[in-house]
């Protein structure tokens, strides 16, 4: 399913990013804030999920296979329940934070090995994905909230912030996928 590359010189540079925002989204300080900030929280996601997909890319050959077994983490982490699990109990944070990142490499590792057209589909579908979640939020509505499940640690006035974060990360994802992108077709 998935097979480290062995058709190019392995470098431990492209771990120096990952490993920042590993080093970010994994520690007391910002844990403490996801208990308390959607914003954080989410903002953790994208960085645990991104992290594994830059690894996976870089070091890991992949198919269809591992790509559908990696989205499944980033889409279930985002169903309201699961996604309040994750945001009152370490427990279930540790065990989403695990299967973010693996998510994350699973995917990586078949996004060099996958049609160009699959890829923009599934970009496209993240992108718009992300932002009906971020208006959820913005409009505070209370399904992602504790006036829906009780045990999450987010009123409903704690939303919109997350959905900012959301807009303004997926924008810059955005930006360096399209500068890549032209990158490579300038040279």
């Amino acid at each position: 399913m998935i097979s480290l590359i062995k058709d190019k010189k392995l470098s431990l540079k492209p771990l120096i990013l990952p490993m920042i925002l590993l080093v970010i989204a994994f520690n007391p300080y910002v844990e403490s804030l996801e208990f308390k900030s959607p914003a954080i929280y989410m903002i953790s996601h994208y960085l645990v999920y991104f992290s594994g997909i830059y690894i996976g890319y870089n070091y890991f050959r992949g198919g269809i296979p591992s790509l559908i077994i990696g989205l499944i983490p980033a889409i279930i982490w985002h169903v309201p329940y699961f996604f309040s699990l994750g945001a009152a109990f370490i427990l279930y944070r540790a065990v989403l934070e695990i299967t973010l990142f693996l998510g994350g490499l699973l995917a990586g590792s078949s996004i060099r090995y996958i049609r160009f057209s699959l890829r923009i589909s599934l970009f496209a579908l993240w992108m718009l994905g992300d932002s009906a979640l971020a208006i959820i939020f913005i409009v505070s509505d209370p399904i992602y909230s504790n006036a829906e499940y009780s045990f999450s640690p987010y009123p409903p006035s704690s939303l919109p912030l997350a959905g900012i974060a959301m807009f303004i990360a997926m924008n810059v994802f955005l930006a360096y996928v399209l500068s890549k992108y032209i990158k490579s077709l300038v040279g």
